[in-house]
């Protein structure tokens, strides 16, 4: 079959009566491949700039940590008591929310995780956490982790919507070969919106645009036919998001930050996960390279964490969601044992992850801290983030890791945060 001058000019017509993002073309409207056992899911909260654990969780017995943080250490600079967790540590102030998650059993705390050879280029170290792949040049195949695993877990039927990212653009964890992750910035701006140069008969030329794309025979020829399959597959998926979305209700607690509107719309979309089985949502939020003047500035980042996660969290108890959640807070890095002259820190090592959940092994830490660690320039790894992330997926969704991460990596055999 040939493509007449008629079908491709239908078949753009209709594709340019959307504007979103392009998308992966649907095979399948069905639920995710059923390789999972239920419906838990997995929320991944990246702090962009590389996080400064030893000032998110304090550790109060540790006298380097006050000789070498003069007007940084929290002991003798916070204005507000911080909040004790087992006598040794503690959290900042501003996150009083992770201390209840802590206190009912719900939080965990990984010490010390990063990779060998640690690198504190931003860009460099990112790339790592987002391949899955410490040595990208040798043994990276061009794909994020979360991309394997659609690859591998929701890709049969192809199902764009295994893997979410909310806020984030298209980041290089959801890279995919065969799968690609859905993006969006929010369910309501994920639509076929109005064309600016037909407002007042755009409800009908969306109605005309969909019948051109059922009705019409798709051409043989790849240039015309991944036009209509970007016009057909972007009608089909935004009605589907809207759709399994409809009845969602806003609870009115999420705070308007950038991280609280991010988790507003995860919660949108788990309100359709019996349709879109989502098993990883990825999101986050940006302002952690702390360089300078870094007390005030932490606190307000690390209550906008607070804030929207707990909100997360009271949402999902409220849904009843909760013991099927886990949330994990992860950074490219951490910050140097010592401070600067501008009152900040400087790019480090071996930071701590939080995770959080129902289900979670909680009000327990996984590895430690001792003198020895903050005497350096930065507390080195203990565990590898690949291991955190294993555990999750194999112990959490309930599917083998191994294909997520293609390079060998460091493994203790300790991580336990279920």
């Amino acid at each position: 079959m040939t493509c007449t001058r008629r079908q491709f000019l239908r078949g753009a017509l209709a594709s340019a009566a959307l504007t979103i993002t392009p998308l992966p073309i649907l095979r399948s409207a069905s639920a995710a491949s059923n390789a999972f056992p239920d419906k838990k899911f997995l929320v991944v909260v990246n702090l962009l700039g590389g996080n400064d654990g030893l000032n998110t969780i304090v550790p109060a017995h540790l006298q380097p940590y006050v000789d070498r943080r003069p007007a940084l250490n929290l002991l003798e600079n916070s204005a507000e008591a911080l909040l004790d967790l087992d006598g040794r540590y503690r959290l900042h102030p501003a996150l009083a929310g992770f201390k209840g998650m802590w206190d009912a059993g719900d939080l965990h705390v990984v010490h010390k995780v990063g990779y060998p050879n640690q690198n504190l280029s931003h860009f460099t170290s990112q790339n790592i956490y987002s391949f899955g792949v410490r040595d990208i040049g040798s043994n990276g195949d061009g794909r994020g982790w979360l991309g394997r695993f659609a690859d591998t877990y929701c890709a049969d039927p192809v199902e764009p919507l295994g893997v979410v990212a909310v806020g984030m653009g298209r980041p290089k964890d959801v890279q995919a070969d065969v799968t690609d992750a859905l993006t969006l910035d929010t369910v309501a701006g994920f639509d076929c919106r109005e064309d600016r140069d037909g407002r007042t008969d755009h409800a009908l030329r969306r109605i005309v645009a969909r019948r051109v794309l059922e009705d019409e025979t798709p051409p043989e020829q790849p240039a015309a036919l991944a036009v209509f399959g970007s016009g057909r597959q972007a009608h089909e998926l935004a009605e589907r998001v809207q759709s399994g979305t409809a009845g969602w209700v806003d609870p009115g607690t999420y705070p308007g930050t950038t991280l609280g509107n991010r988790l507003k719309e995860v919660s949108r979309l788990l309100h359709g996960r019996d349709d879109f089985g989502t098993k990883v949502f990825y999101t986050g939020f940006g302002g952690f390279d702390t360089h300078s003047d870094q007390l005030g500035r932490h606190a307000s980042l690390l209550a906008q964490l607070d804030g929207a996660v707990g909100a997360f969290a009271d949402d999902m108890k409220a849904k009843g969601m909760w013991e099927d959640c886990v949330v994990v807070v992860i950074s490219e890095f951490g910050r140097r044992n010592f401070e600067n002259g501008s009152r900040g820190t400087d790019h480090g090592h071996g930071n701590a992850f939080f995770v959080a959940g129902g289900g979670v092994s909680g009000g327990a830490f996984t590895g430690d801290l001792v003198e020895a660690d903050l005497e350096g320039n930065q507390p080195d790894f203990s565990y590898d983030f690949r291991e955190v992330y294993a555990d999750l997926v194999e112990n959490h969704l309930g599917v083998p890791p191994d294909p997520l991460f293609p390079e060998t990596y460091p493994r203790t055999g300790d991580i336990r945060l279920l």
